[in-house]
């Protein structure tokens, strides 16, 4: 005779499954759906028990954003819930955020078991998982007869399966506060699927490649969120003797190494060429293109070689051609797998040649950033403020632990070269186009990193886009501390300067008709102020140093804080 198995609340089922993912918030905004789930986390927080922690988002974009930041300051799986049909809808843009981003989220939303009725006007049938399916790497509806010890682990799986990225799981409106069989053993992480090893072969063409170079150029665009894997780029350069360019979206490699050509900016800052006119051959790190690319398309007889886990990197095959060598596998085995066949490899007259190499190279990139420097410190006193000045300012008065987010578009160009970060993990940017990303991505990452500073940098634009008085209310209520930087042009930089170059670089007449000038700019400070926040507006260059320090301090107390710097049109 077998006995029943005990019964337990699907709510509880599903506490223990984040908990065995290593899922520590959740970031949500209520629906009926939810409520039970926040009754068994007080219930398990009162017993002592495991729980993830409730992170209430105002608005169901700032609960992804968060999330996305969370997960690159932990690296871990998150988890995001949101209402039904109409929450999902208010995920919007952000959904391409955490694809591009490949971060690996369930996000998690109830259905109305009345919709399996619904028909479309049409006539087909309402399929609510359709919303979110150009975005996520699966949906799923569950069914109500479904165990969800079963359905939500392989959520997690597919999730973290590279290429990781999003999936969507919606189950019936009251699942969660129903009956569900206790398994005899504690639910566990099902393991994602593996990459394949190293192909040894195909790095040693790679590698003769490489060597037989005169110029090679190293690019590599999230390399860094593999633990080792920065120091480990650093000795393959210095064994290549070739220059780096570090992407946008994680701190990859030292910027103020001397073979680091610069960080990757956003088209529409400032145009430059890294390296890319010289580079007869090109090694690609994890790296996808910049949704707008800045410098220009590498030789066209240069040799291209890419290391990473999606040949088609999110099917924008590199430069439009793709690479002449593909080899899908985990860059923190082939990187000092690569490194030591190079050293292998390289003879006494090929060391001192790459030696000279280094020489060249290190001398370029050190009078660039001199350059870079001397820029802006030649803009101290001039009004309007320098965007150069601003972050070279930033840059002298946080450490190396502080932890830089960017999602410039126009002033890009000024960050990436005024702002120096060596250390793995403090710089990240999104490489997507929903630019509402900067606000509620540093609330995830200063919640995932107490005790170390976050600073914000962010378009006026994205200030508006990314809900402030939803983000800075959770920065305040959940003591999640961040500086915003909000660059603000008073405009729609990227239309005013593609309206300019109608006109001929002129004025053009029609720059208000078309939006490219805001006539009446908000008090982004205020704003700031009324959902909890330090707010100040900063207009002259001479407040510059002062207002930063005093928004750091007022951050490293605890509080979240704005400054809104008027920058030149």
């Amino acid at each position: 005779m077998t006995m029943d198995r005990e019964k337990y609340k699907a709510g509880e089922a599903f506490i223990e499954i984040l908990n065995a993912h290593g899922v520590d918030k959740v970031y949500h905004n209520p629906g009926f759906e939810a409520i039970g789930v926040l009754f068994d986390v007080g219930l398990a927080q009162a017993d002592g028990r495991k729980a993830p922690q409730p992170i209430l988002c105002l608005d169901e974009s700032v609960a992804a954003s968060a999330a996305y930041g969370d997960y690159m300051v932990t690296g871990k799986p998150q988890a995001i819930m949101v209402h039904s049909e109409l929450g999902t809808f208010q995920l919007g843009a952000n959904l391409q955020n955490l694809q591009w981003g490949r971060v690996p989220a369930v996000i998690l939303s109830a259905y109305q078991e009345a919709d399996t009725e619904r028909a479309l006007w049409d006539g087909q049938p309402f399929d609510q998982g359709a919303i979110v399916r150009g975005s996520v790497k699966y949906d799923r509806a569950l069914k109500g007869d479904e165990d969800i010890h079963e359905v939500l682990a392989e959520a997690f799986r597919v999730a973290c399966t590279e290429p990781s990225g999003p999936v969507y799981l919606s189950f019936p409106m009251g699942y969660l506060y129903r009956e569900t069989e206790k398994p005899e053993e504690a639910p566990a992480r099902l393991k994602a699927g593996s990459l394949p090893p190293v192909d040894m072969e195909a790095l040693g063409r790679m590698a003769d490649i490489l060597l037989g170079a005169k110029d090679p150029l190293i690019v590599s665009g999230f390399s860094g969120r593999r633990d080792g894997n920065v120091s480990a780029l650093v000795a393959l350069a210095e064994t290549l003797c070739a220059g780096v360019i570090t992407g946008y979206s994680w701190m990859n490699f030292p910027s103020g190494h001397p073979l680091c050509n610069g960080i990757e900016q956003i088209g529409g800052s400032a145009r430059q060429d890294v390296g890319y006119g010289e580079a007869d051959a090109i090694l690609a790190i994890d790296y996808d293109m910049t949704y707008v690319p800045s410098a220009p398309p590498p030789r066209e007889d240069a040799v291209i070689l890419d290391i990473g886990v999606d040949p088609l990197t999110q099917g924008r095959p590199l430069w439009g051609r793709g690479a002449d060598i593909f080899m899908k596998a985990d860059s923190s085995e082939a990187i000092p797998a690569l490194a030591r066949l190079l050293e292998e490899k390289t003879t006494p007259a090929k060391k001192a040649e790459l030696e000279e190499r280094f020489s060249r190279v290190s001398a370029r990139n050190e009078a660039m950033r001199k350059g870079w420097r001397e820029a802006a410190q030649a803009q101290a006193g001039k009004a309007p403020i320098s965007a150069d000045y601003l972050f070279y300012c930033l840059n002298r008065l946080i450490d190396d632990e502080a932890i830089v987010l960017n999602h410039t578009l126009s002033h890009c160009a000024a960050v990436t070269a005024q702002v120096a970060r060596s250390r793995p993990g403090t710089w990240f940017g999104c490489p997507s186009g929903s630019i509402g990303w900067a606000t509620g991505a540093a609330l995830g990452a200063a919640g995932a990193s107490p005790g170390k500073t976050v600073v914000s940098v962010m378009t006026d634009g994205g200030f508006v886009w990314g809900c402030p008085t939803a983000s800075f209310w959770a920065a305040a209520n959940y003591r999640f501390p961040f500086l915003a930087i909000v660059c603000d042009n008073m405009g729609y930089g990227v239309a005013r300067g593609t309206l300019a170059g109608m006109a001929g670089g002129g004025s053009p007449g029609g720059e208000t008709v078309a939006g490219a000038t805001v006539e009446f700019c908000p008090d982004y400070a205020m704003i700031a102020q009324g959902a909890g926040a330090f707010g100040l507006t900063v207009t002259e260059p001479g407040e510059v140093l002062p207002a930063l320090e005093d928004a750091l301090a007022a951050v490293r107390a605890g509080k979240p804080a704005v400054l809104d710097v008027h920058l030149g049109k």
